[in-house]
């Protein structure tokens, strides 16, 4: 009777376990798919695609990328008809779905964060013809870039977070006190008087980090004209080039450097700065992104920029990767 009886605990402990197990697999969410800085667009039928809601989703997410010295897209947009919407389609990372119902009085926009895989967003507007869809769509398509932009950066960073460098990381939180996922492949060149330098260098490439801590004072520092004057001080100082005299600084004339407020930057209020940099004296360029972020309690700015040098080859999706390493910075 008690051998039963422990059997029938036995039981029901398996039991209970994989009633656990299948509710965990339930609720994990598939891996979404798709290509770097790509955006799949369903419609109902060619002619929405070749007609006026494609040409507006083109026209916006396909814009060329500010700050790269060769023409690129800020992404891809790929296309499908609602027929071939399968199970694998309806996984892709950055999904718009548009949809004409003659019938309709008022638009309809429906949205779902990891619809079906993660990261995931999905958003579909409905309305009664191609030229109310496009008028939504223009309320939407800015927020629509920050959200698919974040799914970008959530990807990669799957991709770091198992292989992070824990030398980096340690000394970035030793001397500045941040957590910054930076995955193995990069190495400390410089690290002095609150400067570091980390690089990944390949034969055919170099990607880098710049990081330094300076006082902050008032909102002054923020300014366009103060962030530009440190930067290219800094780089001089401690970026130089291949040749004697030769050093890193800001293109400020054949691509001007474009600022932009970050209210929600993961470590609080930042200031974002994008251009192209060069090398004084020189034949050598790439598209930079950088942050400046204020650390109140410290009263200290934290700027880190990341750099791409890669002549004549796309440049993009490395700006992107440096970007994700960025945005994973914390106090």
């Amino acid at each position: 009777m008690k051998k039963l009886q422990l059997f029938a605990l036995i039981i029901a402990a398996l039991m209970a376990f994989t009633s656990c197990s299948d509710k965990k697999t339930e609720n994990r969410k598939d891996r979404s798919v798709g290509g770097t800085s790509e955006i799949l667009f369903v419609t109902q039928n060619d002619d929405q695609w070749n007609g006026q809601m494609g040409q507006a989703v083109r026209d916006f997410f396909e814009e060329e990328q500010y700050g790269l010295p060769q023409p690129e897209k800020t992404f891809r947009v790929a296309h499908i008809n609602m027929p071939a919407l399968n199970d694998m389609f309806k996984k892709h990372r950055n999904l718009i779905i548009g949809e004409i119902i003659p019938d309709l009085t008022n638009p309809i926009i429906e949205s779902q964060y990891d619809w079906q895989s993660a990261p995931q967003y999905a958003l579909k507007i409905k309305a009664k013809d191609a030229e109310s869809w496009v008028k939504v769509f223009d309320t939407q398509k800015d927020e629509l870039k920050d959200i698919f932009d974040k799914n970008e950066r959530a990807r990669f960073m799957d991709f770091f977070r198992p292989m992070i460098n824990t030398k980096v990381t340690e000394a970035l939180r030793t001397t500045y006190g941040i957590t910054m996922t930076v995955p193995e492949g990069y190495y400390i060149a410089k690290n002095e008087n609150y400067f570091t330098w980390i690089r990944k260098e390949e034969t055919d490439k170099s990607l880098g980090l710049i990081i330094y801590q300076l006082p902050y004072r008032n909102t002054n520092d923020l300014s366009e004209e103060r962030i530009i004057k440190k930067t290219d001080s800094i780089t001089e100082k401690y970026i130089p080039g291949p040749t004697d005299g030769s050093y890193m600084t800001l293109d400020k004339e054949f691509v001007k450097p474009v600022f932009k407020v970050i209210p929600d930057f993961p470590a609080g209020y930042a200031v974002e700065m994008r251009g192209l940099w060069k090398t004084e004296g020189e034949f050598m360029a790439g598209p930079y992104v950088s942050y400046t972020i204020v650390n109140p309690e410290a009263n200290k700015l934290i700027c880190v920029e990341g750099y791409v040098y890669y002549p004549n080859k796309p440049k993009r999706d490395l700006l992107r990767q440096l970007e994700t390493i960025i945005w994973s910075l914390k106090f």
